[in-house]
């Protein structure tokens, strides 16, 4: 059974109204415990509660439960080696969000049965890059 990093841009997009169908392959994962998560897609997706109620209430009943990838010192001089292959590369393709070269690795050192779920062209890339598996939901919708 595969098992799915969902990225922030995951749990940002399955409150929108726009994508219920985000919202319901979300709850569907996650129902099923196929979703799990790493530290830095917490860090991104916490950030935005206002209080600290708030972010107890929202941690407690999200991030909690999900088994957490861990964001070893090898997943981060992955991230590195990667931005800097990039850079050597294409011009300008290694201008990711640090964060996004950090979740990727986490992802890809877990293995190939954890498939780096995303709405973000970013980790697109660099998934293309690196060759491991992924999941966009960029171009995917109802009916499409």
């Amino acid at each position: 059974m595969p098992r799915f990093l969902a990225d922030t841009s995951i749990w940002a997009w399955s409150q929108r109204s726009e994508r219920p169908d985000i919202r319901e392959k979300l709850a569907d994962r996650y129902e099923a415990g196929e979703v799990v998560t790493c530290v830095p897609v917490i860090l991104e997706a916490m950030h935005r509660s206002e209080t600290g109620a708030q972010y107890r209430e929202r941690f407690d009943r999200i991030f909690a439960p999900l088994e957490r990838l861990p964001l070893a010192d090898e997943s981060v001089e992955r991230a590195l080696e990667v931005q800097r292959a990039l850079a050597a590369a294409s011009h300008g393709s290694h201008r990711r969000p640090a964060i996004d070269f950090l979740i990727a690795a986490t992802a890809e050192a877990a293995g190939g049965e954890v498939v780096l779920w995303s709405f973000d062209r970013d980790l697109r890339v660099i998934c293309e890059y690196t060759g491991q598996p992924h999941e966009s939901e960029e171009s995917a919708g109802p009916g499409r």
